[in-house]
């Protein structure tokens, strides 16, 4: 059995490796973070029973970026989150390798991406979910 707290824990330390983000965290910030930043958290997940004995688990990981828009100019956030969007999931889809961990991000899935605002503190966010479809590997 292989639960997946090696996987997230591999997911932050490379995100942080990239030098991207002032903080990557394992769940979702306290308060408003210094920005760039990123969040990884659990948003879906199922067990289906393959046999009597054996399931094929699979894992929705989100990593969420946050850009503070209070700050700067709109225009500059949307650009510049963008541009780490897109090289996060490159990255992620070429070099992450978690089959250490008993995991993998699902052959021949998409990582989904969607875009919002949030408050924070009181402060505008602008965020971006990236949905990395992860199974575990038997």
């Amino acid at each position: 059995m292989a639960y997946i707290t090696a996987a997230l824990q591999l997911i932050q330390s490379y995100l942080s490796g990239k030098g991207w983000f002032d903080a990557v965290t394992i769940g979702e910030p306290d308060g408003p973070p210094s920005t760039p930043a990123a969040a990884i958290f659990l948003t879906a997940g199922n067990a289906g029973q393959l046999t009597t004995t054996t399931f094929h688990r699979q894992r929705d990981v989100t990593v969420r970026i946050y850009m503070d828009v209070s700050t700067e100019p709109r225009e500059d956030a949307e650009i510049a989150l963008d541009k780490m969007v897109y090289d996060a999931e490159a990255s992620l889809k070429s070099d992450l390798n978690l089959s250490s961990t008993g995991w993998v991000i699902t052959p021949g899935t998409d990582i989904t991406e969607t875009f919002d605002y949030v408050q924070l503190g009181g402060r505008p966010f602008r965020i971006a979910d990236m949905v990395l479809p992860l199974s575990q590997r038997e």
